[in-house]
Order: structure tokens, then C-alpha cells, then sequence
């Protein structure tokens, strides 16, 4: 059974489904990158304890910051 993103943890694996980029200052995330997995590697809670930035560090080595409506578990 497929884990719920409420319960996503550092060292969980993901895949990256879709890109948000907001016109928020710094570096983009590449575009590439969709469809790549990865393991969490940290969380930051948001308001209310909802979970809102996953750092991901993916498999072939790039770490990235993304939203969970970006990300989805996969089976390890």
C-alpha cells in the first residue's frame, strides 16, 4: 500500500511528478528533474504542523526543495 504524504519522512522514497515554480527569488528548479526519484532528506513544517517544503535529495545526486503537491511515495 502507497504511504499518504501527511506521513512522509526523511529517508522515505518519492518521485517528483510535477514542477511549481513560483516567482519567488533564487534559483529555479530544473525541469528535468520531473520523474526522477529520491529520498527525503528533511521537512519543514508549515502553519498548523502541515508539512510544505520536502528537501529531496535525488538518486542521481542533485538535492532539491519541493511542495508535496510536487512529490508522490513510491514502494522502496
Amino acid at each position: 500500500m502507497t504511504q499518504k504524504k501527511e506521513s512522509l519522512q526523511p529517508g522515505d522514497p518519492v518521485r517528483v511528478v510535477e514542477l511549481r515554480q513560483d516567482p519567488e527569488p533564487g534559483e529555479p528548479v530544473p525541469e528535468d528533474i520531473v520523474g526522477h526519484s529520491g529520498t527525503i532528506q528533511w521537512v519543514t513544517p508549515g502553519f498548523a504542523g502541515d508539512k510544505t517544503v520536502f528537501e529531496i535529495k535525488l538518486d542521481d545526486g542533485r538535492v532539491v526543495n519541493l511542495y508535496a503537491k510536487e512529490i508522490e511515495p513510491v514502494e522502496p
